[in-house]
């Protein structure tokens, strides 16, 4: 059964009709908050998820929620929504677990990429033990409009915490991070999330090239991609396109589609050891497997090709960026 959003959309339709800020970066913003309201953050808690709406509309989603109580969830159930909501809930927590992991290895520096409206650098209780710094990259009119949310809901960056705004058309986000105090010797985790799929090929393999080539072995990149169907996936050719065509309506639509292979291809290119890819299929038996999968979230697992890690290789050689 569909079920229709919240009533937001007095507070959505000024930054909706404006050029500037991400449309998509709003909405995946409200995705986790109502992923902490209807499904008690079971996937990923993010206690500022509500928070960073700003208070207008942080209380719109909540007075949603209220209202609909259990009902909303339930209601929800087989909805595009409750399915992009279960997967952008489980890529943050697959990007944050990944960090915890390799900052006990020896990591210290945490850079989102394309940052939005991710809350991990204003939580900085939640920082692992020996994470040292942690990097926004967005761009600038971005930024501007996140902290401006932040502002008004009386957040603030901690220490050890910068925003590094990019115009990703018209600089070298490595060149702005090392301008930022980004620490190229350093183990690094790099978080690219939801923005692959915006970008043509070219620019997805000079993102790849210029983490592979400049920063420290052992420094992970975790992103997500859109799986390129197979010619004879006629299904899921068809699906994919309809998917992309809500993301062109609100203009900003999808680029580039990588095969698996072309994937692990391209990373050992630019300087990454073989990539660790957790599919759509093993997160809805692993960190969705509490509530059985609707058959959109099924159909929809054939086309995102899930989350991948890729670890910075050791060079043998150099990789020049492009």
């Amino acid at each position: 059964m569909s079920h229709n959003p919240p009533p937001i959309a007095p507070a959505l339709q000024p930054l909706l009709a404006s050029a500037r800020p991400s449309r998509t970066a709003l909405l995946c913003g409200i995705a986790r908050a109502r992923h902490q309201l209807l499904d008690g953050g079971e996937v990923f808690s993010d206690p500022l998820a509500l928070d960073i709406l700003g208070p207008e509309l942080a209380s719109q989603v909540h007075q949603w929620a209220h209202d609909h109580g259990p009902e909303g969830r339930l209601s929800d159930r087989g909805s595009f929504s409750e399915a992009m909501r279960g997967a952008l809930a489980a890529r943050s927590r697959i990007a944050e677990d990944t960090l915890r992991a390799a900052v006990a290895d020896g990591a210290i520096q945490y850079v989102v990429l394309g940052a939005g409206l991710d809350t991990f650098a204003l939580r900085r209780s939640q920082w692992p033990q020996g994470l040292a710094r942690v990097f926004e990259v967005d761009h600038p009119a971005t930024q501007a409009w996140k902290q401006q949310l932040a502002g008004a809901a009386g957040l603030g960056m901690p220490a050890g915490a910068s925003h590094v705004p990019v115009d990703f058309e018209r600089q070298d986000f490595m060149e702005q991070l090392l301008a930022c105090g980004l620490d190229p010797r350093e183990r690094t985790v790099f978080a690219w999330l939801g923005v692959s799929m915006y970008l043509a090929s070219a620019a997805v393999r000079a993102t790849f090239a210029r983490i592979g080539a400049r920063m420290a072995p052992g420094s992970v990149l975790v992103f997500d991609y859109v799986r390129r169907p197979a010619s004879w996936e006629l299904g899921r050719r068809l699906a994919l396109g309809l998917m992309a065509r809500r993301f062109r309506r609100m203009g900003e639509p999808w680029h580039c589609f990588l095969a698996d292979a072309e994937l692990q291809a391209l990373l050992a290119e630019c300087g990454f050891a073989p990539a660790d890819v957790i599919s759509a299929q093993d997160i809805m038996r692993t960190l969705l497997a509490a509530r059985p999968a609707s058959r959109l979230q099924k159909a929809m697992g054939g086309l995102l090709g899930g989350v991948v890690r890729a670890r910075v290789a050791a060079r043998s050689g150099t990789v020049s960026p492009p």
